[in-house]
């Protein structure tokens, strides 16, 4: 079990917070794990923790001890070359364009302020009733604001019939040709709508263009629409963990 404390996290809750990692060899003796969590001083503090599914016992545990269950996280896998584009796609394809923000930060500040509440819906920050749902796109928003000056991290608008409709943040390694996507949402106007396979076929146009090998990426089971997306492009998961949190008196 690791206890981070989540320094950067001050800045959007308002509060101390803590990241507790729990590994699966830990399962096999989680009395030991809570007697642990309970020593610690997290007065005042929201407190979150990862750890591997299957394992009700330790998450009821953590339910007994004011935990809440949050989210399930998956993360995905696909490889590149094997994704084949949507019925449709190349039809709207000449009506799609991708810009890539240049790292400036009065080009990437004017992206930034566009991140409003109404793109992270299915967020756990914003969907915590302990949390102001604003909380969620300020996280966002400071997190982007510390990337401007990483070389691997490349910001794509994708716009459709010359209107913005959705955005990726991706890290890019290129040594072992992985495209990470870290961030990504469609803008409100274009939301339920049946245009929503733009958004991950970009992925693998833009990963075939730049000489990538693999995606990777992580999303919500709170979000059901992205589920059906990556689901639907053949993608493999490779991991799974329960989120939960407690704010502390």
């Amino acid at each position: 079990m690791k206890i981070i404390n989540a320094t950067w996290e001050k800045r959007n809750l308002g509060c101390d917070a803590y990241e507790i990692q729990i590994e699966r060899k830990d399962l096999k003796n989680f009395s030991e794990v809570m007697a642990e969590l309970k020593k610690q001083d997290f007065s005042g503090a929201y407190v979150t923790v990862k750890m591997p599914v299957g394992n009700l016992e330790a998450l009821h545990a953590l339910e007994d001890d004011g935990f809440r269950f949050m989210e399930t996280q998956y993360k995905i896998k696909n490889k590149i070359a094997y994704y084949q584009h949507p019925r449709g796609f190349m039809s709207v394809l000449k009506d799609v364009e991708l810009e890539t923000i240049i790292k400036k930060e009065d080009q990437w500040e004017k992206f930034i302020l566009k991140l409003t509440p109404e793109l992270f819906t299915t967020d756990r920050i914003y969907l915590d009733p302990v949390l102001n749902i604003n909380m969620s796109a300020m996280r966002y928003q400071n997190w982007m604001r510390d990337l401007v000056g990483k070389e691997d991290t490349k910001l794509i608008i994708i716009k459709y019939r010359k209107k913005e409709f959705g955005f990726h943040l991706f890290r890019c390694d290129y040594e072992n040709g992985i495209l990470d996507g870290i961030l990504g949402g469609i803008f409100p106007e274009f939301k339920n709508t049946p245009l929503g396979f733009i958004w991950y076929a970009v992925i693998y146009e833009y990963g075939k263009q730049n000489g990538f090998s693999f995606f990777e990426g992580a999303f919500s089971s709170n979000n059901l629409s992205v589920f059906k997306l990556f689901m639907q492009s053949g993608s493999s998961c490779y991991d799974t963990s329960y989120v939960l949190r407690k704010k502390y008196s």
